[in-house]
């Protein structure tokens, strides 16, 4: 009997030290960058908004070389068809568009976190990590319920900004941004076999609340980089609401901020 009460002791501890060992940060966004795909993909996702008793959706469609090219269609769906019609170029930091004839290029916004999510690079995740001002402390916390590695500095007197990596399948599950705002990944999927999505996002800030679900994901084999190019780019961008509504407005500020 006391021999097999030491041995599980030893069993027990053994695990315990197993579970609080923290690896090499360099380790950790290497593992996490060799789970964002390699080619480029389209993605369709609803983007759902509610407000009150009121709902709307816009359907995004984005196609995604890395973090440095990304394109975005969004289209209002419903009663929203005729007010969003979307078309965003994001290359490295800047963000092009078109306003009638016009093309307009901007500074991409820290609240862009779509990026984030298909790092492919672990020199490209550490640049990241310095514009969102995360410093690299490392430790374990938990996002999604689930064991991750947090990295940032721990918050205390306000909430700083930070990134929890999961600690299984290292795919991000939870991103704080400077402005404060928060984005919870879930329902992550294997989609292809160096390729991990989560299917289910929530994005928090300023007490609103709107949820993406992803439909569907597929590789675009013909698609090259000059479908990313600014040149390229031919059709304008319309945010346009009759009626200044709480939904509305959560709507404008969401594609304000984070597209």
């Amino acid at each position: 009997m006391m021999k097999f009460l030491i041995y599980l002791i030893t069993l027990l501890t053994k695990v315990q030290s197993a579970q609080a060992y923290v690896p090499d940060i360099n380790f950790i966004l290497d593992k996490s960058t060799s789970t964002t795909g390699r080619q480029i993909i389209s993605i369709d996702q609803d983007v759902i908004f509610k407000v009150g008793t009121e709902e709307a959706i816009v359907q995004e469609t984005w196609f995604i070389e890395g973090d440095k090219n990304l394109k975005l269609v969004a289209r209002g769906k419903g009663s929203l068809a005729q007010n969003i019609n979307l078309h965003y170029l994001y290359n490295a930091k800047n963000k092009t568009s078109m306003m009638g004839k016009n093309k307009i290029t901007n500074s991409i916004s820290n609240d862009f976190f779509q990026k984030l999510l298909f790092i492919r690079s672990s020199a490209a995740f550490k640049n990241h990590l310095i514009e969102l001002s995360i410093k690299p402390d490392l430790r374990l916390s938990r996002a999604d319920g689930r064991i991750s590695f947090a990295i940032g500095q721990p918050s205390a007197a306000y909430l700083n900004p930070q990134i929890w990596i999961d600690q299984d399948d290292f795919v991000i599950r939870k991103i704080r941004l400077p402005s404060g705002a928060e984005i919870e990944l879930s329902e992550v999927v294997m989609v292809f076999k160096d390729l991990w999505i989560a299917k289910s996002q929530l994005v928090h800030w300023d007490g609103h609340l709107v949820q993406i679900k992803i439909k569907n994901i597929s590789l675009r084999l013909n698609m090259t980089l000059s479908g990313f190019s600014p040149q390229n780019l031919d059709q304008a961008s319309e945010v346009n609401f009759v009626n200044k509504n709480s939904l509305n407005e959560t709507i404008d500020q969401f594609y304000k901020r984070f597209r």
